[in-house]
């Protein structure tokens, strides 16, 4: 009886002692101590990431319905210019240059006392005297004209070495000039064997009779219409006003020489003047 009544005691010490070992445990957990020790929760110190970046990425929620970027488009990049073909330079005319249609007359080129052409003819109406070789092209030009509703004078044709001394000599003493130059340095007339007209290739044409022709018959319909046209005739205007330099004579409007349909064409499209016309084929 006694030693169960001891058992019993000894069992009741042990969960009384049981009992307060647990109370004391729970009393000393980090669930009370740790918050009052530590205080409330503040964030992060920044001054203890100092050069650590602090922005945080964007949530998903904070990304959507905002516009997003876009990546900048490569700049376009131009198209290469492309520089158009050069048009060829169209090729000389296939000629014979020493033909008799291109003999080249002037200061330097002189023709002797005795030359004279192959036959020349006086075309009707004008009495003008001219190489044969030209009449149909000539007369045909100088209908058309007219057909146009302008006059017509063939002023001037050939003449003869002899001719154009006398010629040269009249002008210069009309002029008080000697040499049959103006005071530019060009000249007004040739002096004999330098001009055109003993070819019996060239011709002056004006509307009417004038005793002097001067520059101001550029004002001329009739020239006007002779410059535009005379080529589909193979005439060519000999001295334009911008080739003095070259030719060496004075801008004359009413001197209309004979070359060739081709040749003229192709001097008149590439602003040539007889001298660089046959300076083509010497190079």
């Amino acid at each position: 009886m006694k030693n169960r009544v001891g058992r019993i005691i000894v069992a009741l010490v042990f969960l009384v002692g049981f009992a307060f070992y647990t109370y004391d445990q729970e009393k000393n957990s980090m669930h009370s101590d740790d918050v009052a020790f530590f205080g409330e929760a503040k964030g992060l110190n920044a001054q203890a990431f100092e050069g650590v970046s602090m922005e945080a990425e964007p949530s998903p929620e904070e990304i959507v319905g905002q516009p997003m970027e876009q990546a900048a488009e490569p700049e376009a990049t131009p198209e290469a210019t492309v520089e158009p073909t050069p048009e060829p330079t169209p090729s000389i005319p296939q000629v014979d240059i020493t033909s008799w249609e291109l003999i080249l007359v002037n200061a330097d080129n002189r023709l002797g006392s005795d030359w004279t052409p192959e036959r020349v003819i006086t075309v009707s109406d004008s009495q003008c005297p001219i190489d044969s070789r030209i009449e149909e092209p000539l007369m045909a030009m100088a209908q058309a004209c007219k057909d146009a509703g302008l006059s017509v004078y063939l002023s001037s044709g050939y003449r003869s070495y002899s001719e154009q001394a006398a010629n040269f000599t009249r002008v210069c003493n009309n002029n008080g000039v000697a040499d049959g130059k103006d005071a530019n340095g060009f000249y007004i007339t040739m002096p004999a064997g330098g001009s055109e007209h003993q070819t019996g290739l060239a011709v002056d044409i004006t509307d009417r009779y004038y005793e002097i022709k001067n520059a101001s018959l550029e004002n001329t319909d009739t020239f006007k219409w002779l410059k535009e046209h005379c080529t589909e005739y193979g005439f060519i205007l000999r001295f334009p006003k911008d080739k003095e330099e070259i030719t060496g004579v004075m801008y004359e409007p009413f001197h209309f020489r004979y070359v060739g349909v081709e040749v003229a064409k192709y001097m008149t499209e590439n602003n040539l003047c007889l001298e660089e016309f046959v300076a083509l084929y010497q190079e």
